[in-house]
Order: structure tokens, then C-alpha cells, then sequence
């Protein structure tokens, strides 16, 4: 019964799913303003972490060195810092640290990808085993491990409470909630970072971001990372309304 449970295709709500990009987007917008900032940290939490260990895995592909791996998780902290969220690591060659950043961007759209196709073909509980390895992985080697750890707790706690549940339907609702919960905050942040990947390029001020200090590394304009990431995330969101 679990294993049928498990290997069954799970139904994508279109209105649960548009419904957390949409708050997701509002949270983020309002994300100065009590709740909205507790909000935004509750929600963007899954997608800075992919972000950053988009950066951490790019960076062990091209022969690199994590030292940290961080999401932010308090507004106080977010406001002075600047940052949701950073990985610190080392490259030993030019072409390494170009992977590096440019892996951050990817991950999001691709794990959404990934994502949509599990689901369709009854792998949806891989997709969540793909990231319970994720916050392990995040565990260790992050400096900041209280957040972390209390998460595993309670995915650890809904796995085995659906493996003891004698009313496996009622916990479906859950497990249909978290992958929900994945995607649409995923989704949220495709739409979201398209939209400051532009804000950034063409801001007058000219702020220090990835793109810039990939431009300072390779001589390359601005624009033609911008690009780079702003087509991935369109041809993301065409394969998600094509398979949803």
C-alpha cells in the first residue's frame, strides 16, 4: 500500500499552485513590512537554498572547495546584510568560479523542472528525497545549523508518521501540500529573479551583483548573462505550462 502511495502520479493543483507563486511574489514585495517579512523568509527559504547550493554543486563539477553554505533567516540579519542567503567557496581556475556563479541561477528553474516531470511519471517522493539530501548536505556544511536541523526533524517527523499512518489518504494531503509547497515557491522564484535579473542590468546605479562580477571576470557585457538566465527561466515556464 506505501509502495503504490509512493510510485502514484500526484495531481498538480493549478489553483494551490498559483495560489503560493502569488503569495510567494506579494511576501517578497512586501517583505519590509511585518508579517510579510516573516513571510518571505518562511517561503523563499527553499529557494535561496536551491540557489546557493546551485552555486556549491557548479562549483564541486568544476573542481572547487566549499567553506559555507548560508541562508539568512532573520529580517534583522537580511536588512544588514544585504543578502537572503550566500556560499563561500573556492575555485581554483577562472572557468570554475564563471560555473560557479552561473550554476546559482540554473538551479531554481531546473529543479522546477524536475520537479513536474517526478511528479508526472510517479517519482514525486524522489523529488522530496532530492531535497531531504539537500538539507543534509546543507547541514554539514553550513556554520549555521539550528534552522537546518529543525527542519530535517520534521520531515523526518511527516516520513514516518505516513509510513505509521493507518489512513494513508489523510496523510496524502499532506505530502500534497509540501510538493506544492516546493514548486510553487520555486515557480515564485523564477518569475521574481527574472524580474530583478532586469532591474539589476538596467539600474542606473550600477550595482555589484553576479552579473557584474561575471562582466569584471570575463570582459563580457552584463547583458549577455542576464540573458543567459532570463532564457533559461522562459524556457522553464514554457515546459511548465506545457506539462501542467
Amino acid at each position: 500500500m506505501i509502495h503504490d502511495w509512493f510510485t502514484s502520479p500526484l495531481p498538480i493543483s493549478i489553483t494551490l499552485l498559483c495560489s503560493i507563486t502569488l503569495l510567494y511574489i506579494l511576501c517578497h514585495y512586501y517583505r519590509d513590512r511585518f508579517p510579510f517579512s516573516i513571510l518571505d523568509i518562511a517561503l523563499n527559504y527553499i529557494p535561496v537554498l536551491t540557489h546557493e547550493f546551485g552555486h556549491v554543486f557548479f562549483n564541486r563539477l568544476s573542481r572547487g572547495r566549499t567553506i559555507d553554505l548560508v541562508v539568512v533567516a532573520t529580517p534583522k540579519k537580511r536588512r544588514n546584510t544585504g543578502q537572503q542567503g550566500y556560499a563561500i567557496t573556492q575555485s581554483k581556475m577562472q572557468s570554475s568560479l564563471v560555473i560557479t556563479t552561473l550554476g546559482g541561477y540554473i538551479s531554481p528553474p531546473l529543479m522546477l523542472i524536475i520537479g513536474i516531470l517526478l511528479q508526472r511519471y510517479g517519482l514525486g517522493a524522489l523529488f522530496i528525497g532530492l531535497y531531504l539530501f539537500i538539507f543534509l548536505y546543507f547541514t554539514l556544511k553550513t556554520s549555521r545549523k539550528g534552522v537546518p536541523l529543525l527542519i530535517i526533524l520534521l520531515l523526518a517527523w511527516t516520513i514516518t508518521l505516513g509510513i505509521q499512518s493507518e489512513n494513508m489518504s489523510q496523510y496524502s494531503l499532506i505530502y500534497m501540500f509540501i510538493y506544492h509547497l516546493l514548486l510553487g515557491t520555486l515557480l515564485g522564484e523564477v518569475l521574481q529573479s527574472s524580474y530583478t535579473i532586469i532591474k539589476l542590468t538596467f539600474s542606473s546605479l550600477h550595482p555589484q551583483w553576479d552579473g557584474s562580477s561575471l562582466s569584471e571576470i570575463t570582459r563580457l557585457p552584463t547583458i549577455l548573462f542576464s540573458t543567459f538566465w532570463i532564457s533559461i527561466n522562459i524556457v522553464c515556464l514554457y515546459y511548465v505550462v506545457h506539462l501542467l
